[in-house]
């Protein structure tokens, strides 16, 4: 060891000997980058391996593989040609590449990153590399980002001066979105914080009443904010006793465009008052742009508030009454009011409310082309729209209504640029696919949304926009599904068999076959209880018995169909909730469990029902209206449950048949053909035409295709 370090000190005094200090300084800097560069190729290499142990796409590995391999090595070449960077700029850069490599390898093994978001965090890594390096602003560059891609910029370049901007810059991302309910606690603790003034603008959006008190406390220390104006309305909305009724309004009173008088007096009354909230977020978007400007929140919220209390509310529980007493609420409004209430409660609304809503929308429209809502509303809440109405099958009459043209700029609009958005690409292909069924048999339209959708895939492998390529892809496989009904096409081996349900599948250990019907003890629960009893009146076939909480109904036959119901107790009591949890208890405890889940009673009690749903049941019946706006719901617990729903009205004249033609199809030993099963419904609907009517609106498990693309995404990575 003593022998090494004394020939070190030799080589280095007789190096000092000959070359100068500075020279010496570059051979060392010389040296450094070297070993720099050794430690990106193993890093490169060691990312490649994160890579290869995911299940990316099948022939989009290798083309990942070459760009981002070329992509390292064009940085690399930028960072060492840089002539006016010195040599230690030059290792803390190709250093920063390697801490971005390492991290971004990690977030891909720990799933919090996709392979498919490697272009976008490269094309950012890059944008913030140029800044630094060459002393622009950071802060432009990190403001598109959301807060996982800028904290891992800021983890890679923790070795720079702006390494204390950049930590402050995620964490303000961090706790702005994913948590602004804590934002005023954070600033209890830290006060001093960098973007105090910021994270306030965001908690005062997101709850102005609680923000006000921090602000009444604190308001000298936010004297100076680009929002004081707001922030002081907020203080002074928040004093007075009608604050809820004026929040809304926060931006046009701190603007002085309007008085707490002038919205009080409209108070009084409630269409106009209701307009003045429609009219000042149009207003507001016209003038702030969308997206929303900061404090837009509250006045949203009153919209979505004002819909349900004035409306949607009164229309829902009015769904038994004529609809001149039921839609009596909305006479008057304008074609914008309607709009602002349909995509408001999309959630809250009942099928036939929609349906009402809608149908009075294009009445309105009748002497304007229908498109020229999204004029007047500046597009806002236009996926909303037209998400609603693929989901309850409208959206064909919708675009019929317009010129191809009119049809076709809408679908562009509707359809590209998903990719744009990590966090709502897949939300918004699965909206894309609900489509494909409704505009199936749409002359000229159909044709449409397969041509934009190529356009797309295109576009996207164009430019190298791998999330894209991943949405679109599956978009087009799923759409060439949907269209060509080819019971050998392989991609059907991908997302499952949904043409058929194999026996076996849906029987325990036992050979049985365990059914769980839910009922609710309202009038039409009651009905539907006694119309559902009907059908097992034959005594060769079947033994009903009964007790306080459910009845079961077992087949005679070897290998039994048993059915277990739970009466139709009194729902204002939620005795039958009461009967549901007995019954649930029952089959926990004798370890039974049900492979067919039927839910029979109206859309606002189906979250209950699906409370009940176990990860046995393979074969999901909602009969409820618009029960196709619940399939995420079942997937979530069972992604491979098929599930038989209906996009309009549920009907017990409908549901009897489906379950009766079903069970017949179990006793006689057969599997599920669903386009067998469907022939035979129809049939037996063929003379009553309303009756056919309603079942046409009734989707099979095989035409459940925003399922489809979740499934396929799924598989994809």
């Amino acid at each position: 060891m003593r022998r090494t370090c004394s020939v070190f000190f030799i080589l280095f005094f007789l190096l000092r000997s000959f070359f100068p200090a500075a020279q010496l300084n570059a051979v060392s800097h010389l040296n450094k980058t070297s070993a720099t560069l050794i430690l990106l190729k193993e890093e490169q290499e060691r990312f490649l391996g994160h890579l290869d142990k995911t299940s990316f796409a099948p022939g989009m590995m290798d083309s990942l593989t070459g760009y981002i391999e070329s992509e390292t090595e064009s940085i690399r070449l930028f960072i060492m040609s840089g002539i006016s960077l010195t040599d230690p700029e030059k290792e803390k850069a190709l250093k920063s590449l390697v801490y971005f490599l390492k991290y971004l390898g990690e977030n891909i093994e720990q799933q919090k990153f996709k392979p498919s978001d490697i272009p976008d965090a490269l094309g950012s890594y890059k944008s913030l590399l140029k800044a630094l390096l060459y002393h622009t602003s950071v802060t432009d560059v990190l403001v598109p980002l959301g807060p996982q891609q800028t904290r891992l910029l800021a983890n890679a370049f923790w070795q720079y001066n702006e390494s204390g901007l950049l930590d402050d810059i995620a964490v303000y991302k961090l706790i702005a979105s994913s948590s602004p309910q804590h934002i005023i606690q954070f600033l209890e603790n830290k006060p001093r914080f960098r973007f105090a003034d910021s994270l306030v603008n965001r908690a005062a959006d997101h709850d102005p009443v609680k923000a006000s008190s921090y602000l009444a406390r604190h308001k000298d220390r936010f004297r100076d904010n680009t929002h004081t104006i707001y922030l002081q309305e907020i203080v002074s909305i928040s004093e007075n006793k009608f604050a809820s009724e004026l929040m809304p309004f926060l931006v046009p009173l701190a603007e002085k465009k309007i008085t707490a008088d002038q919205i009080l007096e409209k108070r009084m009354d409630v269409t106009g008052y209701f307009q003045l909230l429609v009219n000042t977020i149009k207003n507001e978007l016209a003038e702030h742009g969308d997206p929303a400007f900061l404090f837009h929140s509250s006045l949203r919220k009153g919209i979505k508030q004002k819909s349900l209390s004035f409306y949607v509310n009164s229309i829902n529980e009015l769904h038994s009454s004529a609809d001149n007493i039921r839609f009596a609420s909305v006479k008057g409004l304008r074609p914008e009011d309607l709009y602002y209430i349909l995509t408001s409660c999309e959630d809250e609304l009942y099928t036939s409310s929609y349906l009402g809503l809608y149908r009075r929308l294009m009445e309105q429209l009748k002497d304007h082309p229908v498109d020229s809502i999204f004029q007047i509303v500046q597009y806002d809440n236009f996926r909303v729209f037209m998400r609603m109405a693929a989901n309850y099958n409208t959206l064909g009459d919708f675009l019929n209504r317009l010129p191809q043209t009119g049809a076709a700029k809408l679908l562009e609009r509707f359809i590209s640029g998903i990719e744009t958005d990590t966090n709502t690409g897949l939300e918004k292909a699965m909206d894309i696919a609900d489509s494909f069924t409704c505009l199936m048999n749409a002359a000229g339209i159909n044709e449409l949304i397969r041509d934009e959708l190529r356009s797309n895939l295109e576009r996207c492998r164009e430019k190298h926009l791998f999330f894209g390529i991943r949405l679109y892809s599956i978009l087009t496989q799923v759409y060439e599904l949907v269209n060509e009904k080819d019971p050998g096409n392989k991609l059907w081996e991908q997302v499952g068999n949904y043409e058929l349900l194999k026996r076996n599948a849906i029987q325990n250990k036992n050979a049985e076959i365990i059914e769980l019907v839910m009922f609710y003890g309202d009038e039409d629960g009651v009905a539907s209880f006694n119309n559902f009893l009907a059908l097992f009146k034959d005594s060769k076939a079947w033994k009903v018995s009964k007790n306080n909480f459910w009845v079961t109904i077992r087949s005679v036959s070897d290998q039994p169909l048993i059915i277990y119901a739970n009466l139709p107790l009194d729902t204002k009591q939620e005795l039958d909730i009461q009967a549901q949890d007995s019954l649930n208890y029952y089959l926990e405890k004798e370890s039974l469990k049900p492979g067919i889940l039927i839910h029979r009673g109206h859309s606002y009690h189906l979250s209950n029902t699906l409370k009940r749903m176990q990860p046995s049941v393979k074969l999901a019946l909602l009969g409820s209206c618009g029960g196709y706006n619940s399939i995420i719901s079942v997937a979530n617990i069972n992604p491979d449950a098929q599930i038989i729903v209906t996009k309009k009205t549920g009907s017990k004249c409908i549901n009897d048949p489906v379950i009766e033609e079903i069970n017949r199809t179990l006793l006689e030993k057969k599997d599920l053909v669903w386009s067998a099963v469907w022939e035979n419904l129809e049939k037996r609907f063929m003379k009553n035409e309303f009756a056919l009517n309603l079942f046409n609106e009734y989707i099979p498990p095989g035409k459940n295709v925003s399922l489809f693309v979740l499934k396929l995404f799924n598989n994809y990575n």
